[in-house]
């Protein structure tokens, strides 16, 4: 009881600061970037690169490009160099600096190499045991901290306990909305540009971004434990991407703050990025085989799905031969996508189901292919949607992922070897791993 009193008593303390700092009103003139990790603590690990390594190498891009296109902001690193920063000083630099914007770089992690996708959080009590997972991931660095239990900045805080994180429940952060904003514009630049998960804004117990007395976010710019993103953020054009997302983010945020005018263009050079990519590299080829890593992941994610619901995938059986290919198709559902929102015309007495259904797509192609083609092999009653350009077919709008999967066995033995189960809610595509937290909360 004494622990949670002086717990509150530091709470207290700690929310006033926020309304103490000076700053000018309505300007961004200071931003502190912090690199996730350092030093002794590495951070999460992939298979061939070190999440403190990625995060400084891209937080470096970001704040490059910042000082080229806002010569008169002031840009501070909590690190330049692998070194190891308590988590409480990260937040003592912005403070003392009196920043205007605060932003932790982080790569996100998983025990299987399933998971893809780039999140960003706010302070605020997590929503779901996944996103609290990741807040104590980040904040166990403090028990890698010599003397951490005397530090009087952690006022007792232990990462791994469920007592600790009461604090956080009555903490108001005077810069909630400030903080939402910048996270939404990054993402919105994230799912723009990079064809991967959008993961959304979330809220959950970072200890960095509570000690921050200014707008403060955490991104995770990726899953480092999948190959294909590990990859992608290892290179210099995903690094240059992902550094031109944030900057494009801050241009967003700078404007609306100062109620100005976002430069009409925007001075960037990186390798990998523009000018400075890499004429010989075939585009097409990556994002096929981006593609088929996401089917393969979709696959796998499907199939430790059913698992965890202590249920089998149903076994695929031998391959047969291809149906006639003229059967008449029926049925067809278009699905149209405007800017990466997808809504749905019906035809033919078709039903949109509300809530989380799944699907198995079969095919894609860059046109929009005839009833009858060969290309489906005869199968009928498909559907197709349109995403970035690509039309893409599928089969089943079933309420469980069991029932979707003997879709797929099926269409598998028809031909369509990389066929894989997706997941829509009220008619608009999302992840397999969203599907399964929205269906939790039924």
């Amino acid at each position: 009881m004494k622990r949670l009193v002086l717990l509150f008593a530091a709470l207290f303390i700690v929310s006033g600061m926020a309304y103490s700092q000076k700053r000018e009103p309505g300007k961004v003139k200071t931003l502190v970037i912090d690199p996730g990790h350092g030093g002794d603590k590495p951070g999460a690990l992939g298979k061939h690169s070190k999440e403190k390594e990625l995060t400084l190498s891209i937080a470096k891009k970001f704040g490059k490009l910042v000082q080229d296109n806002y010569p008169d902001v002031n840009v501070i690193y909590t690190r330049t160099t692998d070194v190891d920063v308590a988590l409480s000083e990260r937040a003592n630099i912005a403070n003392r600096a009196k920043a205007d914007l605060f932003i932790s770089i982080h790569c996100n992690s998983h025990p299987t190499s399933v998971p893809v996708g780039m999140e960003t959080y706010v302070m605020g009590l997590s929503r779901s045991r996944a996103n609290m997972e990741v807040a104590k991931k980040e904040n166990a660095d403090i028990l890698l901290e010599s003397g951490y239990k005397d530090n009087k900045d952690y006022q007792g805080f232990d990462p791994n306990s469920p007592e600790s994180y009461v604090m956080f429940a009555m903490y108001q952060n005077a810069y909630i909305d400030k903080s939402l904003n910048f996270a939404q514009y990054a993402q919105d630049q994230y799912k723009s540009n990079i064809k991967t998960t959008n993961r959304g804004v979330k809220q959950a117990e970072f200890f960095v971004i509570y000690k921050t007395a200014m707008p403060a976010v955490l991104t995770e710019v990726g899953f480092i434990s999948n190959p294909t993103e590990e990859a992608y953020m290892m290179s210099d054009e995903g690094q240059a991407t992902i550094a031109v997302c944030l900057l494009n983010a801050f241009a967003n945020y700078k404007a609306h703050e100062e109620a100005s005018v976002k430069p009409a263009k925007m001075e960037v050079d990186l390798p990998g990025y523009g000018k400075n990519k890499n004429p010989k590299k075939n585009n097409n080829a990556v994002a096929d085989s981006n593609a088929k890593a996401q089917q393969r992941q979709d696959d796998a994610l499907a199939t430790a799905i059913l698992q965890s619901q202590g249920e089998e995938a149903p076994k695929a059986e031998v391959e047969a031969p291809a149906a006639p290919e003229k059967e008449n198709l029926s049925g067809l559902v278009k699905i149209d996508q405007e800017e990466a929102e997808l809504t749905v015309t019906v035809q033919k007495d078709q039903v949109v189901v509300e809530g989380v259904t799944y699907k198995v797509q079969f095919l894609t192609s860059d046109k929009e292919l005839k009833e009858g083609a060969k290309d489906f092999k005869g199968v009928s009653g498909y559907h197709v949607y349109k995403q970035d350009g690509v039309y893409r077919y599928t089969m089943g709008n079933e309420p469980t992922i069991a029932r979707a999967k003997n879709i797929q066995n099926d269409l598998r033995k028809k031909g369509f070897k990389d066929a894989f189960v997706i997941a829509f809610y009220n008619g608009k595509r999302i992840s397999l791993q969203e599907a399964r937290e929205l269906q939790k909360g039924e």
